[in-house]
Formats: structure tokens, sequence, C-alpha cells
């Protein structure tokens, strides 16, 4: 990349979003769905595996990440 021009960011982007910013995505996302999984274990005592725990789990994935591109875009500015 020695003959790049000095604006050419296409090292740094991957698909549109910097490493960085999916690396907060998916932390915020792995985050999520360990602690929504998790939650009816504590709160409910049901299984790991019972339907409300992958329910929980996916909404924790999804609030997850939505979160983390919230923080990216805090971070951004």
């Amino acid at each position: 990349m020695a003959d790049a021009p000095v604006g050419d960011y296409r090292a740094e982007k991957l698909s549109g979003r910097t490493t960085i910013e999916k690396l907060t995505i998916y932390i915020g996302l792995t985050i999520g769905g360990i602690v929504g999984a998790y939650l009816p274990v504590v709160l409910f005592q049901v299984g790991g595996l019972s339907l409300v725990s992958l329910v929980c789990g996916f909404v924790g994935c999804i609030v997850g990440a939505w979160l983390g591109w919230k923080l990216t875009l805090w971070i951004g500015e």
C-alpha cells in the first residue's frame, strides 16, 4: 500500500465498518446473550437450555448488539 493515496481508507474499513466497530458490536452481542440466557436461570430457577432461557438469550443478543452499536456511535463522536 505504499502507492495508495493519503485519503484512501480501504485498508481500515471492512464492508463499511472498522474492525473496532465490529469488535464492539460482537462484544455487546456476546455479553448480552450470556446475561440474557442466564437471567432466567437465576430468577426463575429454570434449566439453562429451556425455551425461556433460549428466548431471553436471543433477546439479550439483540439488545447487546444494539448497545454495542450505540457505543460505537458514542465513541465516534
